[in-house]
């Protein structure tokens, strides 16, 4: 387990060395967050209890195309998360932005999901925005369906979010789950923001849990 975690954390390190490098050759753009969570949950279900969240995203222009690739991992003592995608997105028009991409999900016990993922979303009020995800080995399906808002409260900006969705958990297994969000941020510098998060999150297999964040993020 020590070796397959510095692994990822080696991987993971390259993915933000080879973000700054080609940030600095073809003007993209990158991000970088570290940070506490009280839980994890994905799709729906109970991941860990408190952990340590880092994500790394790095985006640029490809052929008319907006390609983006993001790295993300929630460490805790009963088990560790990592999820790697790549998308492609395009905007059709003034309105509707689409993208597909390939998501690759692992956990340290040894369990690892490759989807397709294609998603829709719309520039208009609350931004609604739809997502299919395919299991590539087997015949399972994640549909998610959200809508969010933000508000510049001058003291902060305030990110209001709502998300349904429904996974096949397994091939006689499909859970509903639900997700009400809200988080603050502040800008402390031209490049870095703090942000404090609350998540209600409901499902076929939990009884209605929140979820507390604090995070630093940074631009570059």
């Amino acid at each position: 387990m020590l070796a397959n975690n510095i692994m990822k954390t080696k991987l993971i390190t390259l993915l933000v060395l080879l973000g700054l490098s080609i940030n600095a050759a073809s003007g993209g753009e990158g991000s970088a967050s570290v940070g506490y969570a009280s839980d994890y949950f994905l799709r729906g279900s109970l991941v860990s209890g408190e952990s340590v969240q880092s994500d790394v995203s790095y985006g640029a222009d490809l052929g008319g195309f907006n390609a983006k690739l993001n790295a993300f991992t929630n460490q805790s003592s009963s088990a560790d998360t990592y999820i790697f995608n790549g998308t492609l997105s395009r905007q059709i028009g003034d309105i509707v932005s689409a993208n597909l991409g390939l998501e690759h999900t692992e956990l340290v016990s040894g369990e690892a999901v490759l989807d397709i993922r294609l998603g829709a979303a719309l520039n208009t009020a609350l931004s609604p925005a739809f997502v299919l995800e395919k299991n590539l080995e087997e015949d399972l399906y994640t549909v998610e369906v959200s809508v969010s808002h933000e508000l510049d409260l001058k003291v902060a900006n305030l990110a209001l979010s709502a998300l349904y969705g429904s996974t096949d958990a397994s091939s006689t297994l499909n859970v509903d789950y639900y997700i009400l969000g809200a988080s603050a941020s502040r800008e402390i510098s031209d490049a870095a923001e703090v942000q404090l998060g609350v998540e209600h999150v409901n499902s076929d297999t939990i009884e209605g849990e929140e979820v507390f964040s604090l995070s630093l993020n940074l631009k570059f």
